[in-house]
């Protein structure tokens, strides 16, 4: 029998910036491990994806940000910003941010990431031990006394396991 030899673990995660580098509404895309990635900031919340559209390839987190809108009868349209979507900017393809779901066709998602908000002293320590991979700047981890830092934003690039029931909430 023979063995394979034992490649080096690759990191999976990333410090991606400081919460308050990405703004409510704002998206970053970043590159680790040779993909890019978005990770947007919906109302304090923040979700990332694979920047590549299921359908044609396209850019897909550069484009437009919209909420689900509905209308129970004629003349009554309401916004609901509890769904977000990212739309493709080739086709308008509705993707949503949550679980990659497509909005036109539920059997065809977007690839979406974990993302996890730590601590200053959590992410010195992880970073110090090699287990955190860092995007170039603009943060300043470097630079600054970590131990006054706001929180940082870290990507996990396990893919997200999340479910959701149609028509219901996850």
């Amino acid at each position: 029998m023979t063995t394979s030899p034992t490649r080096p673990a690759r990191t999976t995660r990333f410090v991606v910036g400081r919460v308050d580098e990405i703004p409510p509404g704002e998206r970053r895309i970043v590159e680790a491990n040779g993909r890019e990635i978005g990770v947007f900031n919906i109302g304090g919340t923040f979700y990332a994806m694979l920047n590549r559209c299921p359908h044609l390839g396209a850019p897909l987190c550069e484009g437009g940000v919209v909420n689900q809108i509905e209308s129970p009868v004629p003349g009554d349209v309401r916004l609901d910003e509890g769904q977000t979507f990212v739309t493709c900017p080739y086709h308008n393809w509705e993707f949503d941010v949550e679980d990659g779901r497509s909005y036109w066709n539920p059997r065809l998602r977007a690839r979406p990431f974990s993302v996890a908000l730590e601590g200053a002293d959590e992410v010195k320590a992880a970073l110090d031990r090699g287990e955190l991979g860092r995007i170039p700047g603009p943060y300043t981890a470097e630079t600054v006394d970590v131990a006054v830092e706001s929180d940082y934003i870290v990507l996990s690039l396990r893919p997200a396991r999340q479910e959701r029931q149609p028509g219901g909430s996850s």
